[in-house]
């Protein structure tokens, strides 16, 4: 598509699945903390990196569609912030599923893998594959989490997240992409899968509180 065809709006629309998705996994990032402070903070700290790539994709398009600036650093941002932030919120996960810390070296290692490929093939193709795998573990191990806590109504969402942000790869190869309606088409899909997926993240937390809270039964 032109980028004189390209909507301002639809630039700025660009932000609210990113700060919608930015919630959804700072709540999950931070689910550990009352089992370790540590892996509650890099769990926040990657929800905060994969909201900052979000964030440069978005801006790398309101530069564009606004005045015509392609820079193409703000676009190549998003994979490897978002990869590196997905694997610090699979390890608070993993802390909160497995109720004590979870070993860093394997996310560290898994990280380190990724950039290792990267670098040898001049690509950001390793950081897209690790950031989709990611975010779907991450909505996986939400649904784990949730079903725990017999939040099946949050489970259910989970599934219907990753089904909404698996819609999206036949739209980005659809004859007619580039076209404006099928942008709006696309943004819609996504800015409703981080819905669902934000609302999916609080009857976690929810449910969470609601347990916490509940009395314990001591034997009679």
């Amino acid at each position: 598509m032109n980028t004189n065809d390209y909507p301002v709006i639809m630039a700025l629309e660009d932000y609210v699945p990113t700060l919608l998705a930015l919630a959804g996994f700072w709540l999950l990032g931070g689910a550990s903390a009352a089992i370790d402070r540590r892996a509650a903070f890099a769990g926040r700290f990657g929800a905060v990196l994969i909201g900052l790539g979000g964030v440069a994709k978005s801006t790398w398009k309101l530069i564009l569609s606004a005045f015509g600036t392609d820079l193409r650093w703000l676009e190549q941002s998003l994979f490897p912030l978002m990869a590196t932030g997905a694997l610090l919120v699979l390890w608070s996960l993993h802390t909160t599923l497995r109720g004590r810390r979870a070993p860093w070296w394997p996310y560290a290692l898994v990280g380190v893998g990724i950039a290792g490929a990267a670098v040898a093939l001049t690509s950001v193709q390793p950081a897209f594959i690790a950031a989709t795998t990611g975010v779907t573990a991450i909505s996986v191990l939400g649904a784990v989490l949730a079903g725990r806590r017999r939040a099946w109504g949050a489970v259910v969402l989970y599934a219907l997240g990753v089904v909404a942000v698996t819609s999206l790869v036949p739209l980005r190869s659809h004859p007619q992409h580039d076209t404006v309606a099928f942008q709006w088409l696309e943004q819609g899909a996504n800015t409703l899968a981080q819905a669902v997926f934000l609302t999916a993240a609080l009857l976690t937390v929810r449910a969470a509180k609601v347990a916490a809270a509940r009395p314990v039964e001591v034997p009679a």
